[in-house]
C-alpha cells in the first residue's frame, strides 16, 4: 500500500465520480481505476460499488475512508518532522486562524521571526467549522479558535485567552445620543451586519433578541467577518450595527467606531488553541503554541479593549 493509492481512494470517495477525482488529483482516470483494484486486492473486499451514476462506497470502503484520513495525516506529519529536522529554521508551521484569532495568530508569527528570521508560516483562515474539519485530517496543525462548546472527538484544546464580544456603530448613530443605556428593543430599529446562523457570535446576538422576546435582528449584511476592515468600513458609513471581538478592536478604532452600551450586550468567549491529540507534536509546532500562549498574555496590551 502506498500514499498515493491512498490519496487516490480518498479523491474517488469524496468525489464519487472518476474523472473528477482524476481532475483533482491530476491523473487519467486508469490509473485511478488501477489504484482502486490494487487496493482492494490487498485488502480482499470490494471498497466500491460501480454504477452508470458513480461509484459508492461499500461498507468496508467507507470504513477504509476513515482509517486512510487519518493514515494520510500521519504520514505528513512524519514527512513534516523530517522536513524540519533536515531544514532546520525553514521548516513551515501550518496554522488555521479564525478571523477573530488571525490577529493574534499574526503578533506570534512576527514575535517568533525575530528568532527564527527563516521560519515560514502558512496561514488557512477559516470560520472555527471548516478548521474543526481541516484539522483531524491533518490540512493543518493548530487551529486558533473560540473554544467550542464540545471539543470534537480526537482533538485536545490549550487554553490562551479570554476575549469580549461587543456591538459597535458609527460614533454618530442615533443610539449613541440616547440618554439611557440602549435597549434590545433600540437595536432592532436598526440593519445589522452579521455572520451566518450558524456561526457562534450571530447564534448569540439571536438568543439575544429571544431572550428579550423580540424579533431580529434585521440582517442587512451577512459576512464571514474574514475582511474586519471592510466589515467595520461598512459599519462606519451606514445605520448598520455590527460586532467587534477584542482582536479587531484596534482596526475598530481607527474608523471611527464606538461600542453600543447596549444592557446585556457583551459576549465573554475562551480562546483556545486545538491540535491533533494522537502523537508528539513537532519541536516548531510546539514553539509556536508557546509563542501564541506568551502572545495572549501580552494581547490585551497590544490589542486594546472595546470601551
Amino acid at each position: 500500500m502506498n500514499i498515493d493509492d491512498l490519496n487516490y481512494f480518498l479523491a474517488i470517495a469524496e468525489t464519487g465520480l472518476l474523472h473528477r477525482a482524476a481532475t483533482h488529483v491530476g491523473v487519467s482516470q486508469p490509473a485511478l481505476t488501477k489504484a482502486v483494484r490494487r487496493l482492494e486486492t490487498e485488502l480482499g473486499v470490494m471498497l466500491f460499488d460501480r454504477s452508470p451514476k458513480g461509484m459508492q462506497l461499500t461498507r468496508y470502503g467507507a470504513e477504509f475512508q476513515r482509517h486512510a484520513v487519518a493514515l494520510r495525516a500521519s504520514y505528513e506529519d512524519a514527512i513534516s518532522k523530517i522536513a524540519e529536522l533536515h531544514s532546520g529554521d525553514l521548516a513551515k508551521v501550518r496554522v488555521g486562524a479564525t478571523p477573530a484569532t488571525e490577529p493574534l495568530v499574526d503578533r506570534a508569527f512576527l514575535s517568533l521571526l525575530r528568532k527564527r528570521p527563516a521560519l515560514r508560516l502558512d496561514l488557512t483562515v477559516h470560520l472555527s467549522d471548516s478548521l474543526m474539519r481541516a484539522l483531524p485530517e491533518g490540512d493543518i496543525d493548530i487551529a486558533v479558535s473560540p473554544l467550542p462548546e464540545n471539543v470534537p472527538d480526537g482533538l485536545r484544546a490549550i487554553r490562551l485567552a479570554n476575549e469580549t464580544t461587543s456591538l459597535v456603530c458609527r460614533s454618530d448613530h442615533p443610539l449613541t445620543l440616547l440618554e439611557n443605556e440602549v435597549t434590545a428593543k433600540d437595536l432592532g430599529h436598526y440593519p445589522w451586519i452579521l455572520p451566518g446562523p450558524n456561526v457562534s457570535a450571530r447564534r448569540q446576538i439571536d438568543s439575544y433578541f429571544q431572550q428579550h422576546r423580540l424579533e431580529g435582528p434585521t440582517v442587512q449584511v451577512q459576512s464571514s467577518y474574514t475582511s474586519p476592515i471592510g466589515v467595520f468600513y461598512l459599519v462606519a458609513n451606514t445605520d448598520m450595527i455590527g460586532i467587534c471581538s477584542t482582536q479587531h478592536w484596534p482596526v475598530a478604532e481607527q474608523l471611527g467606531l464606538k461600542v453600543l452600551p447596549a444592557t446585556r450586550a457583551r459576549w465573554p468567549r475562551q480562546i483556545s488553541c486545538l491540535v491533533r491529540d494522537r502523537g508528539p507534536l513537532s519541536p516548531l509546532t510546539e514553539t509556536f503554541i508557546q509563542e501564541l500562549v506568551a502572545e495572549s498574555k501580552r494581547g490585551s496590551t497590544l490589542s486594546g479593549q472595546p470601551r
